[in-house]
């Protein structure tokens, strides 16, 4: 359950705030939200060949923050209308929750914006996830994308360790894979929500990546002038038939223009994502349902001229300065509850070998497959209890890891098993 405040308290704050400096701000009217998501995991992990040890496997237990989140967002009526609906300014920051150890960086390192919304949808601007990834990710994953389990495991990546989180730049020389992924969550996000048309719904996203130009020296020493840029958008149809079953349609891309080429000075750079996806979902009258999805996944990366050597993206790399590389993923999916407030959960991902023309010694052995399987029960006032299982086994030249936290440092050829008991409830 939200809580709604009138949001009196938070907006004297700032104005008594705001008095001492000589100005005005704050709307004593306007409504808040506060709400929270606690979603928690305490893992039993094993990770064979873990490389950050001497012995070959690596057994560990942890406590999770599976994306669990605090937050806060307000909306205002500008005064303004269009096409007889109002005008609204929103505003919205969120931020991951950490217990104990882990570090819980800065305020609204999760979904968070300012935007202006009105009958033609919502422009925002802020750090918020990717059209690519969470146009679709809640519609074929049965755990939300938030945990071990996550379709992340095989999908968007061909490593362990090139998801990114919050920021997700490329950093200038910093030979790093994390902003190789087509998982993101960005910041200086501009992003447009499209209203519900008949069903339909589209968004587009750009970056405006603080880093501006950049000048790097590529691997023939010549100075190269780079603007990297994410460019995202993606297409959904919603449905329901007159049986009162519904079903989910949906394809989105991604590209990365001259993003790898800041971490590994290339002289250029162009990764691309491309996905479809869809499900159905049956009921079976007394709450009893069935929800089945499947996505496909294309990514390639085409790099140039880097300083830097591109084996350190890839599992199989060379000491090529170019890198030309292909790979398909699919998944399918299975929810089903019984009506009771049981339910089960099961994925299946498989991740093809790598077409690697430029850059890799071999495309042999570079493939992966993962499952993950779960129970649960939700109690009347909606917390969840789970028992959830994944594995990921690699071939002997692929290096991925479970979902979306690998179970330990990933080698090639090292396959990693998770176990999880977990509670979810929404505040």
């Amino acid at each position: 359950m939200k809580m709604k405040l009138l949001g009196s308290a938070l907006a004297l704050s700032l104005v008594s705030t705001a008095a001492t400096a000589g100005a005005t701000i704050g709307n004593g009217t306007s409504d808040w939200t506060v709400y929270s998501w606690q979603n928690w995991t305490y893992e039993f992990t094993k990770q064979e060949k873990d490389s950050s040890i001497t012995s070959s496997t690596q057994k560990a237990q942890k406590i999770r923050n599976d994306a669990a989140q605090i937050g806060f967002k307000g909306s205002q009526a500008t005064g303004l209308s269009m096409g007889g609906q109002e005008i609204k300014v929103n505003f919205q920051c969120e931020q991951f929750m950490q217990f104990g150890g882990g570090a819980g960086g800065d305020w609204c390192n999760r979904n968070s914006k300012i935007s202006i919304s009105g009958a033609f949808g919502e422009v925002m601007w802020g750090n918020w996830l990717t059209p690519y990834n969470e146009m679709l990710a809640g519609y074929i994953d049965p755990y939300w994308d938030a945990d071990f389990t996550s379709h992340t495991s095989l999908m968007g990546t061909i490593n362990s360790g090139d998801y990114t989180g919050p920021g997700g730049g490329p950093s200038e020389g910093g030979a790093g894979t994390a902003a190789s992924g087509f998982n993101k969550r960005q910041d200086s996000l501009v992003q447009y929500w499209s209203p519900n048309i008949n069903g339909f719904h589209f968004r587009a996203a750009t970056s405006t990546h603080d880093l501006g130009d950049i000048e790097v020296t590529n691997s023939a020493g010549s100075a190269t002038k780079l603007d990297p840029r994410l460019i995202e958008g993606g297409i959904t149809y919603m449905g329901s038939l007159a049986s009162g079953d519904s079903f989910f349609l949906g394809t989105t891309f991604s590209i990365h223009d001259e993003w790898a080429a800041v971490d590994f000075a290339c002289d250029d750079s162009k990764d691309e994502g491309l996905r479809f996806a869809g499900n159905f979902q049956h009921q079976w009258g007394g709450g009893a349902s069935t929800k089945v999805a499947a996505m496909w996944e294309n990514i390639e990366y085409d790099w140039e001229g880097c300083a830097t050597s591109v084996a350190a993206m890839v599992s199989v790399g060379t000491a090529s300065t170019d890198l030309e590389l292909e790979k398909d993923t699919w998944l399918v999916s299975m929810t089903h509850a019984f009506g009771n407030g049981w339910d089960v959960r099961g994925t299946y991902l498989e991740a093809d070998e790598y077409d690697c023309d430029t850059g890799c010694s071999t495309e042999d052995d570079t493939d992966a497959t993962s499952y993950s399987l779960g129970v649960g029960y939700t109690t009347p006032a909606g917390t969840m209890f789970s028992l959830k299982y994944a594995n990921v086994d690699n071939e002997d030249n692929a290096r991925y890891g479970t979902g979306f936290y690998p179970a330990g440092s990933v080698a090639n050829g090292a396959d990693s098993s998770t176990w999880g008991i977990g509670i979810t409830h929404g505040f």
